[in-house]
Formats: C-alpha cells, structure tokens, sequence
C-alpha cells in the first residue's frame, strides 16, 4: 500500500511537471492578413451642395494604418434622367465630388456606378453599383434644446406631424453653429415611427449630448430631420451594434454590417430628403443648475 502511495506521488509530479512545461512553452503562429476588399461610402441629399463619395482599400487587419485611397475611378450619379458626374480632389485621394449645384429629387431612384477601379493596383480593373430611393421627411414645426439637470447633458426635442399611412424611417443630423455635431455613425441617432406613425411627435427626443459643455447658452442648434430607407436604418443599427464593445456570454459572431453596394464591396451609399429647424438656446430654456 505504502509503495502504492509512493507511486501515485511520482504520478503525479510527473503530471505537474508537463503542465508547468506546456503552459509557459512559447507558441509562434502565423496569422494571414485579411483579403482586400473596396470600401464606398456616400449619399446624395435634397440639399443643393457638393455631394461627396469616398472610395478606400482595406487594409490588413493586424497593421495600424488608415484605410488608402483610390484614385483615378470613374464616379457617376443616376438619377434616370441625369448623369451626375463625380470629380476627384486631388488633395484627398479617393473622396470624389459633384458639381456644387447638385441637388436630389424626392422619389426618384438615384444609382451610384463606380468603374475603373484598379482594387489590388494590378491593373485588372474592377467595377461597383448600389441604388437607393430617395424618401420624402416631414417637415418639423419646431426644435426645442435644454439642460436636463437630472441626466447632466443637453436635451434636443423635436415637434412635427407624422405623415399617417405609411412606415418612416429618420436619421437626425444636429449642427451646432453650423457645425455638424453628430459628425460620425456612432453620433447619429435614427428611429421609425412605430411610436408615432400618423400623431404629433409633440418632443421626441431626437438628439443627447452628455455634459455641461456640450452645448451653451447663445448657441444656434438646427437639426436635420432626413426621410432614409429602411434599408439604411438597419445598416445604421448594425454599425453602431459593430462598434460597440461586445459581451461574449450574450453577443453573436462578429459580422460586417449590410452593404448595398456590389460586387463584394463594403460600405453603404444612400438617397435621403432633408428638412431643417433651428433654434436659439435662451437663458430659461437652457440655464445651467
């Protein structure tokens, strides 16, 4: 029994001794870069403006560097009537942009082509697509902006009819002093009208800045209100669903959010009508605890 015991303890030495060994044993794996794919974002708007569309390579997803330009493509706007042609800014390679006095039509279908694309500057070309129709939004009566103690950040409410027999979908665009504010995705805030289909908004909470800088008493906020696809309203909850931090017990597998565009590549071009309000932050509106 003894010898047995004595046994069992070299076991298990042995044992310890192969798992100490195996877990500080050093590993080297090869870990392939990702395939490179183009990336097209862009929109055209009711506004009159010049309309931008960006054109970039992926990069590899284990090297830190910014997403590179394409340059020399063929950029295009369909509208089914009109040819909106695109021209690229030589300072930026890889943004292009329309005449200046361009404005979209509600209603219309308005197609993106872009072609001449040299993806892996091999000089096989390659050639992109994506449609969008361009929604009518209603127009806001009104805009309210105020300090809410409570939540220490600025309120922006919204007051407009919602057009009865029909499913809406907005994005909200909030400029502050004539600077964009919601300046990215993870800033934009969207909804449907599933809450308010056909009824007064009568304050929705349309726009949230966290703490008492964001905004200031004298500032001119304007929000666009934009008519958006509900295509593009899913792609706008799966970007910012992507780019927040996930929970590995409770999120699903990683995946790259909708696309509209062809041919494999990624990102998203869309048609939106705009309507703006402003307003003028007062003292009793706005003040400060």
């Amino acid at each position: 029994m003894k010898n047995y015991n004595k046994m069992l303890r070299k076991l298990g030495l042995i044992v310890l001794v192969l798992v100490t060994f195996s877990c500080t044993e050093r590993i080297d794996i090869e870990l392939d870069g990702t395939y490179t794919r183009c990336v097209i974002f862009g929109q055209i708007t009711t506004d009159t403006t010049a309309h931008r569309i960006t054109i970039t390579r992926t990069g590899d997803y284990f090297k830190n560097t910014p997403s590179e330009g394409i340059s020399n493509a063929n950029v295009r706007i369909f509208d089914g009537e009109i040819d909106y042609p695109l021209f690229e800014d030589i300072e930026q390679p890889g943004n292009y942009y329309t005449e200046p006095n361009v404005y979209g039509i509600t209603g219309r279908n308005y197609t993106l082509f872009v072609d001449n694309v040299d993806l892996l500057s091999d000089g096989n070309l390659t050639s992109y697509q994506a449609t969008c129709e361009m929604k009518p939004v209603a127009d806001p009566d009104s805009i309210r902006v105020f300090y809410q103690p409570l939540w220490r950040g600025w309120v922006v409410q919204a007051f407009a009819q919602d057009p009865p027999e029909t499913n809406d979908y907005y994005k909200f665009l909030v400029y502050q002093n004539g600077e964009l504010h919601s300046d990215s995705l993870q800033n934009i805030n969207y909804t449907d009208d599933s809450f308010f289909n056909g009824s007064y908004t009568n304050g929705v909470v349309v726009y949230y800045v966290f703490g008492e800088e964001g905004f200031s008493i004298g500032d001119t906020i304007t929000v666009g209100f934009c008519g958006i696809t509900e295509d593009y309203y899913k792609y706008l909850i799966e970007v910012q669903t992507a780019s927040r931090p996930s929970v590995p017990l409770f999120s699903g597998p990683p995946a790259n959010p909708r696309t509209n565009l062809s041919n494999d590549a990624i990102g998203y071009f869309t048609a939106y009508s705009i309507s703006k309000v402003s307003t003028i932050i007062k003292g009793n509106d706005g003040e400060l605890p």
